[in-house]
């Protein structure tokens, strides 16, 4: 009949009502502290305090060594290699610079910030335990990557090599690091309580893009700086000693491959290289500068391999960044570690 509403078929009310249901669920999903999300929230919220303290004293050193203090007696401004990376070079350092990256120098014996470093990173392994065990949402390889590399940089470069402590390059990775970490972790903390703030998503979203760099190349170059002079570089390092000396070379090639590299311009050749890079080793041995060793060419291999892993990282943030910024909400109530 005219001005009768048309009435709804009894499947469509059961699809309304389990909608409404599902809807129901999930709100209270969202709201509700489960034992895993109380976990999250005191982890995220532990690990925001902690690069909070690295950040405050980090500030105050570079206010200490910036503001309160002055340079030291004037000296002849290094070369940009020597200072940051340890490597030979003609080029020196504008004095503005020589003198901003020495101010910069020192940050690891401030007030045990060096310590203090150590323990609140190594806390990262535990996000490698969260995506494995499936607690969170984040990818198991990119959270791995990031965290295996500054692990790295802890413990297989800064500890065991003092001379970094001092590197201008440790000042501005721990800068960069602290000041993700504190935005990082705190976005993680309100997105489990269902906060919204919206300062603290835009900066989740936006300060990676200087900071990522900024980070990855310090740690890439703090490690670089902890090389031998790459004018050492033999072409086959001295602890394959399999290959030294020469006539044990020779000796387990097989037969006639010898005689052909002997006969060889090639084979001539490469023999030649070779003795020279023994040489060279010598010399830099006894004139007590670091030699190559397994540890030193693993940090090369490393360093080569940090670019396409930071590009691998960036990228994702960019995707995360898109999507944040597409739909104009957070990127959910699960943590996310990258």
């Amino acid at each position: 009949m005219p001005g009768t509403a048309p009435s709804q078929s009894p499947n469509s009310k059961s699809r309304a009502s389990e909608e409404k249901r599902r809807l129901e669920r999930k709100s209270k999903q969202a709201t509700g502290l489960t034992p895993v999300k109380i976990y999250l929230l005191l982890y995220n919220t532990a690990a925001a305090v902690l690069w909070a303290h690295l950040l405050y004293l980090l500030l105050s050193f570079l206010y200490t060594s910036f503001v309160s203090s002055a340079l030291v007696t004037p000296r002849r401004p290094e070369t940009v290699l020597k200072k940051l990376l340890n490597q030979s070079t003609r080029i020196y350092l504008p004095k503005v610079v020589d003198d901003f990256t020495t101010r910069l120098s020192g940050s690891y014996d401030y007030k045990n910030l060096g310590w203090w470093t150590k323990v609140t990173q190594s806390l990262a392994v535990l996000e490698i335990v969260h995506s494995a065990t499936g607690i969170v949402r984040s990818p198991f390889l990119t959270t791995a990557m990031q965290v295996a590399s500054r692990l790295w940089t802890v413990w297989g470069i800064v500890e065991p090599v003092p001379e970094t402590h001092s590197n201008p390059l440790f000042t501005t990775m721990l800068f960069a690091w602290s000041v993700t970490e504190v935005i990082r972790y705190s976005f993680y903390a309100l997105s489990i309580l269902n906060i919204d703030v919206g300062a603290i998503n835009w900066l989740r979203f936006t300060t990676f893009l200087p900071l990522y760099p900024l980070g990855a190349s310090s740690e890439a170059f703090l490690s670089f700086s902890t090389l031998p002079p790459l004018s050492t570089l033999p072409y086959i390092p001295d602890w394959l000693s399999t290959l030294s000396p020469l006539s044990s070379l020779i000796r387990y090639l097989p037969e006639g491959w010898g005689r052909y590299l002997m006969k060889s311009r090639i084979g001539r050749a490469v023999i030649w290289n070779l003795a020279k890079a023994g040489l060279k080793g010598k010399k830099v041995a006894a004139g007590g500068v670091k030699a190559w060793g397994p540890i030193e060419l693993l940090r090369l291999f490393l360093f080569v391999a940090w670019w396409p892993a930071l590009y691998v990282l960036y990228v994702h943030m960019l995707v995360l960044r898109k999507r944040y910024f597409s739909k104009g909400r957070t990127v959910g109530h699960k943590t996310k570690t990258l």
